[in-house]
């Protein structure tokens, strides 16, 4: 999850009528973790959901707070962006490139400061890994607006083209950037199919920027610039809009006037950006209360709206409009709305409630098992984990060598905001191996273990498994080892048997794998993991593993229909 830092000293100086530690208090009810708090250093470390990408900064979290702490109320106040008559054109030959570049225009009278910059910055990069899909679907360029002239023309070039990049000393050809630089290596891929690429020249040829890949040296910020030119190139128009709304209201909130400019595009028509209209919803009253299970007044529902920097009107017969203002990209649904109102509400002053029906409960025969599993586990020195059901297609890559088109029988998500969480995982393998990438530093062994489901599509219908993996990292683990607690597991948890005929995977080392048989039904696999995954995630140990169906387990020996204890 991403993280942003923010300045104790600011939130008090913000709020200065009350305590540091009442300010603290409110954050998690935002929807932030707090991973730590140092007032020596002037700094508190906040993970935030990528569903909130205004949060990527400490401005957008004061302003959500503001809200909530009763502050400042209702939409977030904004001068709409003053027109500049500037210009942009986009050149026809990048229709199938990216053809699409919003900008905007932001001024004030006094240099933006290192804090300010170092923001900005960590901003970008959370926007380009989130809404910008690394770079692929959009990217962002920040620039000296004193170092351009206008118009500007957004072309498509060869390869050979050379400027001099951001930081460099000389000329290099777009071709060398890609092949040479570090950022060049890391993003080029998103070009290589094309001959012509994008950049964009100011009416002097000067290389402003060469997207999605590096800015050019010309208009580079420092902390003399008190002007600035932001530039969105996207394969989406909603996706340009979206992120520069989200840096308007940044520039906003850091004192500068913002400045429109006018997108003159063969493909889309004259555009004049940014777009910073709030969006609505409609909804009902009753709808409201009845999803939370409040019974809040209209004028209450109306007030925890503007708690939330949101605004409702009261359309008459029931009807509630909600105004969403334009950077809370997050809100699309009369359900999200609901959400705003208990947020602004406060979700501390909800109390738990037993239903009309509520009676004493008991675990069922699933959870029963569930708990001799983690029982017999931890005795043979496993440490449970949990890893979320949604992971990313690399990491399935990086794991089972998977080509993205191959396996129709993976479950993806149709609209993720990050390209962290895009699959609804098959196995448990990959979230396991990854949890001991992130842990490369913990010293071994390691032994870790998981239950969790997994998904898949059979007759266009989502199913679902409950799985169990178990894993050991050191530097002498074996398939020996790992078959060992397996067999232990199985006698102890379940007193059967079963038996392991050899089987090879691309993810496994080969001779080193097999198939797990439970009464000749297949149940799962074991096997030491390939050293090209484990090269791929990084990792220095060798790794083994085997995985159930644990869903398959209880079926077969018909344990849902018995008491375990």
């Amino acid at each position: 999850m991403p993280v942003v830092n923010i300045r104790p000293s600011l939130l008090s100086r913000i709020f200065s009528e009350r305590t540091l530690d009442e300010i603290i208090e409110k954050l998690p009810y935002l929807g932030l973790d707090i991973e730590g708090i140092d007032k020596t250093n002037d700094k508190i470390r906040v993970e935030f959901n990528p569903n909130r990408p205004d949060f990527s900064s400490e401005n957008g979290i004061v302003r959500a707070l503001k809200g909530i702490l009763n502050v400042e109320l209702g939409c977030p106040n904004k001068q709409d962006p003053l027109p500049s008559s500037k210009l942009i054109l986009v050149d026809e030959r990048l229709k199938d490139v990216r053809p699409v570049i919003y900008g905007l225009i932001a001024k004030r009278d006094i240099p933006i400061n290192h804090e300010e910059l170092t923001q900005l910055i960590s901003m970008q990069e959370d926007l380009h890994n989130g809404l910008g899909r690394k770079r692929k679907k959009s990217s962002i360029g920040l620039h000296n607006y004193d170092a351009l002239t206008f118009p500007l023309s957004y072309k498509g070039v060869p390869k050979q083209t050379k400027f001099v990049p951001l930081d460099g000393q000389k000329e290099s050809s777009l071709d060398n950037i890609i092949s040479d630089l570090k950022v060049g290596k890391e993003y080029g891929y998103i070009l290589e199919k094309f001959d012509i690429v994008p950049i964009l020249l100011d009416s002097k040829d000067n290389v402003i920027s060469f997207p999605p890949i590096i800015n050019g040296n010309t208009t580079k910020v420092d902390l003399l610039t008190s002007n600035l030119f932001v530039e969105v190139t996207s394969v989406n128009s909603k996706s340009a809009k979206d992120i520069l709304s989200i840096l308007a209201f940044e520039l906003s909130d850091m004192g500068f006037d913002l400045y429109s400019l006018v997108i003159d595009s063969p493909f889309y028509g004259e555009i004049v950006t940014p777009i910073l209209e709030p969006h609505r919803i409609q909804l009902d009253f009753d709808y409201v209360n009845e999803l939370l299970g409040l019974e809040l007044t209209r004028d209450e529902i109306l007030k925890c709206l503007q708690r939330s920097r949101c605004e409702g009107i009261d359309k008459g017969s029931g009807r509630l409009e909600c105004l969403i203002p334009s950077y809370r990209i997050d809100l699309f649904d009369k359900v999200d709305v609901c959400e705003e109102v208990v947020i602004g509400y406060g979700i501390f002053n909800l109390g738990p409630l037993y239903t009309s029906s509520y009676f004493p409960g008991r675990k069922n025969s699933q959870s029963l098992i569930f708990g001799k599993v983690r029982e017999v586990l931890i005795g043979l020195e496993f440490m449970e984990i949990i890893n979320t059901s949604i992971i990313s297609k690399n990491l399935v890559r990086d794991v089972f060598f998977w080509d993205h088109s191959s396996d129709k029988k993976l479950v993806s998500l149709g609209d993720s905001k990050n390209t962290e969480f895009e699959l609804l995982r098959s196995s448990l393998i990959p979230s396991l191996i990854n949890t001991f990438s992130n842990n490369i530093h913990e010293k071994y062994p390691q032994k870790l273990f998981e239950i969790g489901k997994t998904f898949f599509t059979s007759n266009n219908e989502i199913r679902e498994n409950w799985s169990l993996c178990v894993s050991i990292a050191h530097n002498t683990t074996d398939y020996t080892e790992i078959k060992s607690n397996l067999e232990s597991f199985m006698k102890y948890c379940f007193n059967v048997f079963i038996t392991t005929p050899r089987y090879d995977t691309k993810y496994f080392l080969p001779g080193h794998s097999a198939r797990i048989f439970l009464n000749d039904k297949v149940i799962g696999e074991i096997g030491e993991i390939h050293p090209q995954v484990l090269e791929n995630l990084n990792l220095r140990t060798l790794i083994t593993i085997f995985e159930l169906n644990l869903s398959a387990v209880i079926k077969i020996l018909q344990l849902d229909q018995i008491r375990i204890v």
